[in-house]
């Protein structure tokens, strides 16, 4: 059985490998019966799928002969693969973690007899956010001498008005700012729940008046702590979170501050 580890940790044993090279198929575009949408509904929805086959051994004769052999993937193989089995009008529904681990499978199989070091799959739905730019699921699996898998649940870009700032100007009307979130070995059972901790990001943040980004994002992951992350089965996952405020500095796209804490702190 795999061992969910944290990005750094998955990160760390890649990297004793060396170099890699890879073959990668980004933002495919798929509808799928698969996640929930931004009311948490099971429905059909439209999703992005990218995926990457890190390779075990350089793709070497395949550059020398410039033909594709087998120290390679065929990318555009790949691709058409995963669009007719992944638009399956019949399919049944199913949670984003199992369509991540269907990609996965998939790709392996267009691959063949390549050896593979290990696999990164990322599934992003556009409306999955009501007011972020979405909301997805990464998902890495690094196979040595044992199983390490990463595995990301993330909302992207919310825009979120509130009053914040420490100048008289700033305490005067609400302002946005911008929030990226990351829940790192969040159990499989909560792979679904990104509209959930949207609302209670939002909601944390929508009626606070703190003065600076570093309170405010503190307070955030206690919010969540106390109102989002209650099941026992969350003990072991990691909050990300990544504070922007766009209109701070004039000359600036936007000042940020980025934490990284427990679950259960």
């Amino acid at each position: 059985m795999a061992q969910i580890v944290r990005q750094l940790v998955y990160d760390a044993q890649f990297l004793q490998h060396g170099p890699v090279d890879k073959i990668s198929v980004r933002n495919l575009d798929v509808t799928v019966n698969a996640g929930v949408d931004v009311w948490g509904r099971q429905r059909k929805q439209r999703a992005f799928v990218t995926v990457t086959l890190n390779l075990a051994k350089p793709f070497d004769s395949a550059a020398e002969a410039d033909a594709l052999d087998r120290s390679t993937v065929h990318y555009g193989k790949l691709s058409k693969q995963l669009q007719s089995s992944l638009q399956n009008e019949l399919s049944p529904w199913v949670s984003t973690w199992d369509l991540a681990g269907s990609v996965r499978t998939l790709a392996l199989q267009v691959a063949g007899q390549t050896p593979i070091l290990s696999t990164d799959v990322d599934v992003f739905y556009q409306k999955g956010s009501m007011l972020g730019d979405g909301a997805g699921l990464s998902s890495s699996v690094y196979v040595e001498d044992v199983v390490l898998t990463s595995k990301v649940l993330y909302l992207r870009n919310l825009k979120i008005p509130c009053l914040i700032g420490v100048n008289s100007n700033e305490r005067l009307q609400k302002q946005p700012v911008v929030v990226n979130l990351w829940v790192e070995c969040l159990p499989a059972s909560r792979g679904d729940d990104y509209a959930k901790l949207e609302t209670a990001v939002v909601n944390a943040i929508t009626n606070s008046s703190f003065e600076t980004i570093e309170s405010l994002s503190t307070m955030v992951v206690r919010e969540l702590r106390e109102k989002f992350f209650t099941k026992d089965e969350d003990k072991g996952a990691y909050i990300r979170l990544r504070v922007e405020k766009p209109l701070a500095v004039p000359f600036a796209d936007a000042p940020a501050i980025e934490i990284m804490r427990p679950v259960k702190g």
